[in-house]
């Protein structure tokens, strides 16, 4: 298929971050052919084409942490400190022990939320409940494949729980848990090109040393990368010294486990010594605001981040942890944030946030070569925004997309040159009956609530 987009302004967060105006943007097989001044790309025989004049053309917006599965128990949970949401929000899980098909439907609903919000490539970090439920990996990835995302399966592990004793860990041996992620990975390997896999400890407080080795050498076997939390609260850092005698991120590159492949999520309670290891290592930091402003976490350093070299990605972690699947808020609110804690030398400017929605999550899910910027030989994924009224008048384009827009002007989304919401209408799958059935569990979700807010405490 061929698509020639005629028109456009072009946001292209290249390495010259060039802003191209009155452009047209040829797609073939998938790909960014050509990207040349309006009126000088002829249409070739069969080729379709989109009028983009008067609307942007901006990069598929990337999340770079995401739960899909939260979607369940969005709003359920408002506790005071992150290990009673975290012990509630896991009990959940277990009790409401979710089938495949209810998997499917709320991947599928989570991933209609994304795409209208303009995020074109997802990764979802799985909980597998009981952990060998490998159908259930599947479900999840067969609901990014059918509606036409780009996604990548991290495959959450853990064999201990020093962190939170209301969440109780499956008996299983190390050896075991790599083994059932092996299987895992092999499953997902089998779906199809836009479809990646990550390996994805929970945190390393969560692992034994023995888990994080099986880990690390798998995922090289593999030639995958691995995701996980890093020191998300201020709790977490404190087992973690009181665990290894040592902060995390020293332990961490005292094992071998720091690498080019390694992406941390959250990253709020590092000293400097430690963000400067993670930078020495080329490891790549997700940012999550709206979910460490909800949980009461923290406020991560990201500009220090950015100074020591650091790649940073953003997320939007849960639906449940934080508020929506949105990378245009989390663009908002790396921005604004710290503008309230910190002086000026270390706020995040709003050309920093568009780089962490775009190219800087490309670089943390290690797809970088693919997709991230808009350029010759890249995956078109592409977001055209038909300017709302967030974007008018048209006064600072990269600072109305980081301030003011909240998914409004997204008009079409394209995976691979293919449109999969276009005119505002997703084109994969049924939106409507999706909802319905998602709106359905309502009861079943009212009951697994009771039944968790009854236990004992």
């Amino acid at each position: 298929m061929s698509l020639l987009l005629r028109r456009g302004t072009i946001v292209t967060m290249n390495d010259r971050k060039e802003g191209l105006s009155d452009h047209d943007l040829l797609l073939e097989g998938g790909r960014i052919a050509r990207i040349a001044p309006a009126g000088s790309i002829m249409k070739g025989e069969g080729a379709e084409e989109l009028s983009c004049d008067g609307k942007i053309i901006i990069p598929g917006l990337v999340s770079a942490h995401t739960h899909l599965s939260g979607i369940f128990q969005r709003s359920l949970w408002d506790e005071t400190s992150f290990e009673s949401w975290s012990a509630k929000t896991f009990a959940m899980d277990n009790l409401a022990n979710l089938s495949p098909e209810e998997i499917y439907l709320l991947h599928c609903a989570a991933c209609i939320e994304l795409l209208r919000h303009g995020v074109s490539t997802a990764l979802d970090m799985f909980n597998s409940y009981p952990i060998h439920a490998l159908d259930k990996v599947e479900a999840a990835c067969k609901a990014l494949l059918d509606t036409g995302m780009r996604g990548v399966m991290a495959y959450s592990l853990r064999d201990q729980s020093p962190d939170n004793k209301g969440v109780t860990v499956q008996s299983t041996s190390a050896e075991d848990v790599a083994r059932t992620a092996r299987a895992a990975a092999e499953r997902v390997s089998r779906l199809g090109p836009r479809l990646g896999f990550m390996l994805a400890p929970s945190a390393p407080q969560r692992c034994s040393d023995k888990l994080l080795g099986l880990c690390a050498k798998l995922a090289q076997e593999l030639g995958v990368g691995i995701h996980t939390h890093l020191a998300e609260a201020k709790r977490h850092a404190a087992i973690g010294r009181a665990i290894y005698g040592e902060p995390i991120v020293k332990h961490l590159e005292r094992i071998g486990f720091l690498n080019s492949g390694l992406s941390v999520a959250h990253s709020v309670w590092l000293d400097d010594e430690e963000i400067g290891l993670l930078s020495k290592y080329g490891v790549k930091v997700v940012h999550n605001p709206a979910s460490n402003m909800r949980l009461g976490s923290g406020v991560a350093r990201v500009k220090e981040m950015i100074r020591s070299g650091l790649c940073v990605g953003l997320g939007t972690d849960s639906a449940n942890a934080g508020t929506l699947y949105s990378i245009f808020e989390q663009m908002k609110l790396a921005v604004l944030v710290p503008r309230c804690v910190w002086p000026p030398e270390n706020w995040v400017s709003p050309d920093e946030a568009l780089e962490m929605a775009t190219i800087g999550g490309g670089r943390a899910l290690l797809l970088d070569r693919l997709i991230g910027s808009i350029e010759e030989g890249k995956r078109a994924d592409l977001v055209i925004l038909n300017p709302a009224l967030s974007l008018s008048p048209l006064n600072n384009l990269v600072n109305q997309l980081v301030f003011a827009e909240n998914g409004d002007s997204v008009e079409t989304v394209l995976v691979d040159g293919k449109p999969i919401l276009l005119q505002r209408r997703i084109q994969t799958v049924d939106e409507e009956d999706i909802l319905d059935q998602v709106s359905s569990l309502k009861t079943r979700i009212r009951e697994t609530q009771a039944a968790v807010l009854a236990r004992p405490s």
